[in-house]
């Protein structure tokens, strides 16, 4: 039986990112897959989305500012994203045999807290096992996931069930592909999201305006698309004696530890899902393993989701003061004819405990608001902070100006 300091189980971003923090701090690694290296979110996730996503954006922002329309294949604009994948996946493999981390193809098990088999006969022992497993579609039928591999090819009318992050994206995806799209809504959308009912209604606005029809009844179409949720990718069988939530979440503590003292878990199998979550959740994990624990802090991981508009948002929606800010008075939104708007939450001990963004190239200031959540002072960071001119991340100057001085009447 071969004998590693850590066995990791997954190589999406929680289970990659936690292989190699710990390789590079000398810790012999294993890293186990059955499937593709990089798991849902490069294969067909994440990545491939971001690609179509920006291909989609640039066509509409052409046609809504210059009225030029540019004819788009889906099936080409793929072909030349998923070439992108094969690199990426391939200067993966080069950075685990670079950093000593031994890939072990197949299926794993979780034989006891020490060790896990894989395939019919390959046993590895471990000191520490970080679960990192992923998530699968809730319901049957054709996913997002089907549409970014090529499984399935998009046509004509297409029905979309959903009202997550997932249904917005590729809503907007297909119908600048030139598709008929409908959108299947039970609720609100962005229902379960910590997100101000302004911001949504305004990205439902934009959204019917790129051509995505809203509906609440199943209309007939060439192709129906589920987009209603994920599940913890964990079978009981195959990993039993962990402790679970009736969703079944694996339970954990802040440090990403299981009930089995030296089995943690990341990424989707733990809540909340997301890609970003992943890697926060590996960084807590691989600090517990080696010495200097940091908990897990979900309030500080940013979440992005990319449509007609990037919605953006970060922290805990806290009572406190609000303020809210058309984009308007952003010189680089307004000169390129970008919309949106922007909040922002101060708590009563007078501390960022929450910002949110709708509009364009949402993701870098979201970054900066997730650094300075929770810091005493926000508000001298913000207004202190030297900006590039003219940029997004100029907005929190602006609002930081609006709460210590009352300068501003934008």
């Amino acid at each position: 039986m071969k004998h590693f300091d850590v066995v990791v189980v997954g190589s999406g971003p929680g289970g990659f990112t936690s292989a190699l923090i710990l390789a590079r701090q000398g810790f012999k690694t294993a890293l186990v897959e059955r499937e593709k290296l990089g798991g849902t979110c490069l294969q067909r996730g994440c990545i491939p989305k971001e690609g179509m996503y920006q291909i989609a954006r640039s066509a509409h922002f052409l046609k809504k500012r210059l009225g030029v329309s540019v004819p788009l294949d889906f099936e080409k604009a793929l072909l030349k994203v998923r070439e992108r994948i094969n690199k990426i996946e391939e200067n993966a493999k080069f950075l685990l045999k670079k950093e000593g981390i031994v890939l072990v193809e197949g299926s794993a098990k979780l034989v006891d807290e020490k060790v896990i088999k894989v395939g019919r006969n390959t046993y590895l022992k471990a000191d520490h096992i970080i679960l990192a497993c992923g998530s699968r579609q809730k319901e049957a039928g054709v996913s997002a996931e089907d549409l970014l591999t090529g499984k399935v090819k998009p046509k004509g009318k297409i029905l979309i069930e959903g009202s997550g992050a997932t249904a917005c994206e590729l809503s907007f995806i297909l119908s600048v592909f030139g598709f008929e799209v409908f959108l299947k809504v039970e609720g609100r959308l962005l229902k379960d999201y910590p997100v101000e009912e302004e911001f949504v209604e305004k990205l439902e606005r934009e959204l019917e305006m790129c051509g995505v029809k809203f509906t609440t009844t199943n209309e007939d179409a060439d192709l129906l698309v589920k987009a209603t949720g994920r599940v913890p990718n964990l079978c009981e069988e195959e990993f039993p004696f962990l402790e679970r939530d009736e969703e079944g979440y694996v339970k954990v503590s802040p440090y990403m530890r299981t009930n089995l003292q030296n089995v943690y878990a990341v990424g989707d199998i733990t809540k909340p899902m997301g890609a970003s979550h992943a890697i926060a959740k590996a960084k807590s994990a691989c600090q517990c393993i080696m010495g200097c624990p940091q908990p897990y802090r979900p309030e500080l991981v940013p979440v992005v989701i990319c449509s007609a508009l990037e919605l953006g948002f970060v922290g805990s929606m806290k009572e406190g003061r609000r303020i809210v800010k058309t984009l308007n008075a952003n010189t680089k939104s307004f000169v390129n004819g970008w919309n949106g708007m922007i909040s922002i939450i101060v708590d009563e001990e007078e501390r960022l405990s929450y910002s949110s963004m709708l509009g364009e190239c949402v993701s870098e200031p979201m970054n900066i608001a997730s650094a300075i959540i929770g810091s005493a002072l926000w508000d001298q960071f913000f207004f202190s902070n030297n900006y590039t001119h003219p940029s997004i991340c100029e907005s929190f100057s602006d609002l930081s100006l609006e709460f210590m001085f009352n300068l501003l009447n934008l």
